[in-house]
Parts: C-alpha cells; sequence; structure tokens
C-alpha cells in the first residue's frame, strides 16, 4: 500500500482532534493537489472513531450533476450514521417529488443531530459545471445544496477557497504542498516492484524534493522508472513542475509501444468519477504486470482501501483524448454502467452508498451510446434527465429522444427553465411541432430572462420562420433585459446572443438588421475574435453585392483585396505588370460579356471606381488564356490585368469553387428545415 508521508496533513490531522469540542468551522486552504482531500478524508475517519456522524461530501468536480452528487452524499453520511432512515432515502429517490422539496428535507436532516453531525465538504468552489451555454442552470442547483450546507447548524470543514462571502471564518488553516519526499522514497514496502528505483532517487538527494507534494513525487517514479534515475536526476530542478512532471511522463510512455496499455488504463479510470476498489481494477483492465505496478504506485493512490486518481492525472489523460477510441470509451462506461447496477442492487433499502451508486449507474449507462441502458437507469432528480437529454441531443444527435426526454422532465419539475427551453430546441431542430416550440422557447423566457440563450435561440427561430418584425422585437427585448449597449458588458453575452443572431441574418440576406446586431458589438471584440471578424467582412462583401459592387469572391479578404492582382501573375510573357482590374461577370451571351469592373484606388483607404465594361465573345476569348466565353457563367469573377509591351490585356478567372470562410461561424440548425419539412425544398 503506497500511503504518502505527509507531515503536514498529519499535523493538521492532530491539531484539528485538539480542537474538534471546542470550534465548529474550519476552513483549509491550499493547492490543487496539496492533499486537501486527504485530509479531509482522514479527518473523517478521525470523527467516527470519536463518535461523531462524518459526512463527507465529495461530488465530481464540475460536473453538471455535482449539487444532486453531493445532496447523495449527505443523504448517505447521515444514513450511515443513523440520522436519517430507509423512508427519507427513498423520499431521495422518488423523481417525482420536486428538487425544491428535496432541498428542505436534506436542511432538516441537517438540523436533527447538529451536535452530532460533522459536515466535510471538499472544495465547494469547483463543484460547479464550467463555462457554457447550460452551465447556469447546473450551477444553480450547486450554489443551492452549498448554500444549505454552509447554513447548517452542524459543525463544519470546507477545503479550498471560501465558497460564500459571508461564510464562516473560525479557524482557516493554510496546507503547505510537501511531502517527506526522500524518507517516503526509502520505504520499498510502498513501492512494490519500483522500490528500487525509488530508493536510487532518494539517494541522489534531489534538491528541493522535500517542498515537493505528493503526486509529484509519484510521477517522478514513474519518469525513473520509464527513463533512469541518473536521467531523472540530471533533469530536475527549478521549473520541472506538476504539469512539466505529466508531460514528460506522458512522452516516454507514449514513445513505448508496451506501455500503451498502461494509457488506455489510465483513460478508462479517468472516467470514474468515484473511488474505486480491486474489482473495479479488474474489470477496467488495470494491467497486472509491471507497468500495473508502475500505474497502482505512481498514478494511483491508495487510502482507507480504496483507490483515487487524482483529478489533475484525469484532466491530462482528457487533453489526450482519455488514448481511447470513442467505441472503447462507450465500452468502458457501459461496464461501468454494469459494475454500480450490479452493487446498488445488492444493497438494502437503507443503504445510502446504494443511492450515490445508483445515480453512478444513471451517469455511465448515459454515456455508453446503449439506448437500453439509458432507459434502464432510473434518475431521481429532473436535472439528471436534463443531462440526459442534453447527452442524447449534443452527443448522439438523437433528437427526438431528447425532446422526449425533455417532456418527461417537465412533468417532473413543470417550472424547469432547462428542459422548456431544449424541448423546444430539439423539437425545432427537427422542425416539427411549431406551436409547441413557440410555448416551450417563451417559456423559458419567462421563467429564466437573464439567461442569454433563452433569447438567442428564439430569436433566430423567429428569423428562421421569417418573421421577422416579431424578431425585431425580440430582439430589442433582449437588448433591454441585458441593458445593452453596455461599454462594461460581459463578451459572453456577445458570444451567446449577437453573434448567432447576426450569422442567421447574414445567411437570409437580412443585412439592415444584421448590420444593427454587429454594431452593437464594441470594436475591441473583433480584434479577438475570428468568429466576430469574419461576420464583419461577410456583411462588407453582401452589401456590396447589394449595391452592384461586388468585384471580389468571398475567399479574398477585406484588407487584402486591394494587395492583387490575386490570379492575375506579376508577370506575363517576360513583361512586367502595369495595371489590373477586378471585376465580376454580370450577363454571358453569345454576343459578349458584360463585366462589373472596379479601377485600383491609387489610396488604398479611397473608394474604387466601379462601371460598367462590355466585352464581345472574340475579344474575351482572345483576352482570356483561362476559360472560353461558352465556360462562363454570370456571378464569375475575374481580373483584367495590362502588361508592359502587351497589346491587349490578360483576363484570369478565379477559380468557380464553394468556399467558406474557416472562421465564420457554423449555421446550424439547417436553416431550410421547416421548408425541408414542408417539401418546397429538396
Amino acid at each position: 500500500m503506497n500511503v504518502a508521508v505527509l507531515p503536514e496533513v498529519d499535523r493538521l490531522q492532530r491539531d484539528w482532534l485538539e480542537e474538534l469540542p471546542a470550534r465548529w468551522f474550519w476552513q483549509v486552504e491550499g493547492g490543487h493537489f496539496a492533499g486537501k482531500s486527504t485530509l479531509l478524508r482522514r479527518l473523517a475517519a478521525t470523527a467516527r472513531e470519536e463518535g461523531y456522524v462524518a459526512v463527507l461530501v465529495q461530488p465530481p468536480e464540475r460536473a453538471p450533476d455535482a449539487g444532486m452528487a453531493a445532496m447523495l452524499d449527505v443523504a448517505r453520511g447521515l444514513a450511515d450514521g443513523g440520522v436519517i432512515g430507509a423512508d427519507d432515502l427513498a423520499g431521495v429517490r422518488d423523481g417525482r417529488r420536486l428538487w425544491a422539496d428535496k432541498l428542505e428535507d436534506m436542511e432538516r436532516w441537517l438540523a436533527l443531530e447538529p451536535d452530532r453531525v460533522i459536515l466535510f465538504c471538499d472544495d465547494p468552489v469547483r463543484w460547479s459545471s464550467g463555462t457554457g451555454e447550460d452551465s447556469d442552470h447546473f450551477r444553480r442547483q450547486v450554489d443551492e445544496v452549498i448554500e444549505r450546507l454552509m447554513a447548517a447548524p452542524c459543525r463544519k470543514v470546507v477545503t479550498g477557497k471560501p465558497c460564500l462571502a459571508r461564510q464562516r471564518k473560525d479557524r482557516r488553516w493554510a496546507l503547505k504542498a510537501v511531502s517527506a519526499g526522500a524518507p517516503w522514497l526509502r520505504e520499498g514496502a510502498a513501492w512494490g516492484e519500483l522500490a528500487g528505483v525509488a530508493e536510487e532517487l532518494a539517494a541522489r538527494n534531489l534538491p528541493g524534493l522535500e517542498e515537493r507534494s505528493a503526486l509529484e513525487v509519484r510521477l517522478l517514479v514513474a519518469l525513473a522508472a520509464l527513463r533512469s534515475p541518473e536521467e531523472v536526476a540530471r533533469w530536475w530542478g527549478a521549473g520541472r513542475e506538476r504539469r512539466r512532471l505529466t508531460g514528460e511522463l506522458i512522452a516516454a510512455l507514449e514513445n513505448t509501444p508496451e506501455a500503451r496499455a498502461l494509457l488506455e488504463a489510465w483513460g478508462r479510470l479517468s472516467l470514474v468519477r468515484r473511488p474505486l476498489d480491486e474489482p473495479m481494477l479488474e474489470a477496467l483492465e488495470v494491467p497486472a504486470d509491471w507497468w500495473g505496478q508502475l500505474l497502482r504506485h505512481c498514478l494511483l493512490f491508495e487510502e482507507q482501501g480504496a483507490y483515487r486518481l487524482h483529478e489533475l492525472l484525469k484532466a491530462d489523460a482528457r487533453e489526450y483524448g482519455l488514448w481511447l477510441e470513442p467505441a472503447a470509451r462507450r465500452e468502458a462506461h457501459a461496464r461501468l454502467h454494469r459494475i454500480y447496477r450490479e452493487r446498488f442492487e445488492a444493497r438494502e433499502a437503507g443503504d445510502g452508498l446504494a443511492l450515490v451508486e445508483e445515480c453512478e449507474a444513471f451517469h455511465h449507462g448515459m454515456h455508453s451510446g446503449d439506448v437500453a441502458l439509458m432507459d434502464g437507469a432510473r434518475p431521481f432528480f429532473a436535472a439528471q434527465l436534463d443531462i440526459l437529454g442534453r447527452t442524447l441531443s449534443r452527443d448522439h444527435e438523437n433528437f427526438e429522444g431528447a425532446a422526449g426526454v425533455f417532456e418527461r422532465a417537465l412533468k417532473w419539475e413543470p417550472e424547469d427553465d432547462y428542459a422548456h427551453h431544449y424541448r423546444a430546441y430539439n423539437l425545432d431542430v427537427l422542425a416539427r411541432d411549431p406551436g409547441l416550440v413557440e410555448i416551450h422557447y417563451q417559456r423559458a423566457i419567462e421563467l429564466e430572462p437573464d439567461n442569454v440563450w433563452w433569447h438567442s435561440r428564439w430569436i433566430n427561430y423567429l428569423i428562421t420562420r421569417g418573421r421577422m418584425s416579431a424578431a425585431r422585437g425580440a430582439w430589442r427585448e433582449a437588448l433591454d433585459q441585458f441593458e445593452l449597449p453596455d461599454p462594461d458588458a460581459d463578451p459572453v453575452l456577445y458570444g451567446s446572443l449577437h453573434i448567432w443572431v447576426a450569422r442567421l441574418l447574414l445567411h437570409r440576406g437580412q443585412l439592415d438588421m444584421a448590420r444593427e446586431v454587429l454594431d452593437g458589438i464594441p470594436e475591441g471584440e473583433f480584434r479577438d475574435d475570428p468568429g466576430k471578424a469574419a461576420l464583419k467582412r461577410r456583411l462588407v462583401a453582401l452589401v456590396q453585392a447589394r449595391r452592384g459592387e461586388a468585384v471580389f469572391p468571398l475567399s479574398i479578404p477585406v484588407e487584402q483585396r486591394w494587395q492583387g492582382p490575386h490570379v492575375a501573375p506579376a508577370r506575363h510573357g517576360g513583361h512586367a505588370l502595369l495595371r489590373w482590374m477586378p471585376a465580376r461577370v454580370d450577363a454571358v451571351s453569345e454576343e459578349g460579356v458584360v463585366l462589373q469592373a472596379a479601377e485600383v484606388p491609387e489610396d488604398g483607404q479611397a473608394e474604387p471606381g466601379i462601371g460598367r465594361l462590355e466585352l464581345t465573345a472574340e475579344q474575351f476569348d482572345a483576352f482570356s488564356d483561362d476559360l472560353a466565353v461558352n465556360d462562363l457563367a454570370a456571378g464569375r469573377f475575374l481580373e483584367l490585368a495590362w502588361y508592359e509591351g502587351a497589346e491587349q490585356p490578360l483576363i484570369r478567372v478565379y477559380p468557380d469553387e464553394g468556399w467558406r470562410d474557416p472562421d465564420l461561424p457554423p449555421l446550424f440548425p439547417d436553416p431550410a428545415r421547416y421548408l425541408r419539412a414542408a417539401g418546397w425544398v429538396a
């Protein structure tokens, strides 16, 4: 068993036990791998030994279901301590009960025996889901749970930064990321078959090792095992921090064909959100050979009979695609679903761990891609259905299935603005039931008017349906809701609202409103965002086309247009270029060609002179060295170029190829979907 030697954790554990009877709140701050979670688990074990009900709350980090998972951790801890019973757990399982009612239950439970209960909350600031169009919905649930946990009348130990502005500050500790590096390396039993490598590293007296975290020491041993202690000792020094260590280790593993099984096992383990045990390691195919020893002793850490993979190592694995093909990833989720399902089904009704395991079974079934597993997993909360609907829609493009899931969620939580919006959105993508689409889009805005995406998609729906007057009204309502224009507004607003509305308006040729929308974005935002700049380029090009002034294809950036020529050569037939003109073909007939041509302005900032130029078919064929009149069509772009000593100009035609600005935001859903559904377009 590789249990890290953590002198700071040991010291704080002793201090806490001395303070326990008198104090009611402790805040433990420190770096992300300082050992805060390890300390928290050790304190919880100590509390149980002292006769307290230790409630350890460690939900998955940055997960959309973190708020629900935290509630289940509370229920499990209180049930294990005898504070609540099987009927209370049944109330949590009942998906028909409102989230608000379950929050009230949790609040009431925590007040039942405040002198006996101690809450151990692991870094609540990191529970909230990340940024994104739907993160606010799930973050709200996390915030509601945290508020009630921090307000509970029992003792609390909280790691990480303070999660509430008015949080109690009875006792604050700063935990340093240090370990007893060399003495720990000399504990042969801690390192298994890597003991010799660890011992040799210890003998080299690496400078500053005692100031490094347990995670860094483990990674160093792994790297030394792959290379050599001597090479790693030469490499070691200032700046060789955790991220560099992991990068070096991954590079060494990827360059070693025999390590492939370890990397894939690392990827599978990164999918697990709760502690692991031996049967799970076996099910996830952790190697049993030397590579398995490296994984167990250096990547995993064992504590109180359970294995864990640090969140940072999970994040590192995700950066490399988990070293798994999508099918292998789904199979790993399916395997985990079956493991958790077998476990919770074997437990008694009053066992709180069954709640946690059933929640994990739902999570992994949802990500397995197996419809049977998704249908067979039982959710406890409407928000779990929200996550399932999101997964079906976003990951599997099963919009019909997603719409049905959101309909089910609304039966449980009729005031769920997220479910209203995404029921509308998925029906909208399918171009079905526009009446229902409108009802649910509008209801979502009524329930949560501060969600910018709810406004953005409603406006785009109206544009798609050709209801421009209503779209302009909805646009003005959105501006009023978010008090725009505002020079200090969050840039996220523009990326969630203006960009997508402008994109569809440009596609529909609604240039005046598109200009109004883009003019609402501060100029500095265009410098920092290629997508916004691309929209502005497209607007300029389309306005020129509307005025009959388009003489360049869209593939030529606006700022580079007069820096040509772009298809005519700088020299032709040994002669230097004198002047050139861009042009667009307005009309073609057997008699000739009509061009809209522009004189290159002498000053790059001046407006070009644009006029009509007519060529007979014979003239065009004589001037052109690539296309003849018979191969030409209206709308093609070309350049005319004059060269020293040449009696006639040269015509070069731009390639007739579909071109899309790579920076232009995508169009989704299909703008013609309602026309297709009605059979008006193919």
